[in-house]
């Protein structure tokens, strides 16, 4: 997450500089980790029958928050990474790049409810806000790739090279 994106808007842009990043994002950590709630002590982790019961355990709450959290924040970054790398090599065009990131968006609204809903089912508090958060900075690497794909495209697509969509690097 922020591999490619802060980058970016820091070289290329006015949008932020990396103190007010920081900060910006320091203060979102403490905004969610104040207002989390308590961590359950004597929480014990059911057994689950297949992968069905086990997603719906992580989609009601009911799943420990290490289930919930790293299997998708590991598949979604190398995902990501991919996408970039892709592009870097000029094997993706701008279209192909925003498609995988639509069909990655609703599982990553799936992943937050549950990490949400899951955070209580950790072992310490700074667990369960460092999660939440961690999401939200999903939404937020998001919403910094759509800025640079939509305004600033030439940053990081080599538009003398995709012919057939030379529209998008306008």
């Amino acid at each position: 997450m922020f591999i490619n994106t802060l980058p970016i808007i820091f070289a290329f842009t006015h949008l932020l500089n990396p103190i007010e990043a920081g900060i910006f994002l320091s203060s979102i950590f403490l905004l969610v980790y104040y207002n989390a709630p308590a961590v359950e002590k004597n929480w014990i982790q059911p057994k689950f029958k297949n992968t069905y019961f086990f997603l719906r355990a992580m989609w009601m709450g009911e799943a420990s928050l290490m289930y919930a959290f790293w299997p998708f924040f590991v598949f979604a970054n190398v995902a990501l990474f991919y996408v970039d790398y892709r592009v870097m090599n000029v094997t993706y065009t701008i279209a192909s790049w925003k498609t995988i990131h639509i069909m990655l968006f609703l599982p990553i609204i799936w992943w937050t409810t549950s990490v949400w809903r899951c955070s209580k089912h950790t072992g310490k508090r700074l667990f369960n806000g460092a999660a939440r958060t961690i999401t939200i900075y999903m939404f937020l690497e998001y919403g910094l790739r759509f800025i640079i794909s939509t305004k600033f495209p030439n940053t990081f697509f080599d538009c003398r090279l995709l012919i057939m969509e030379i529209g998008d690097c306008l």
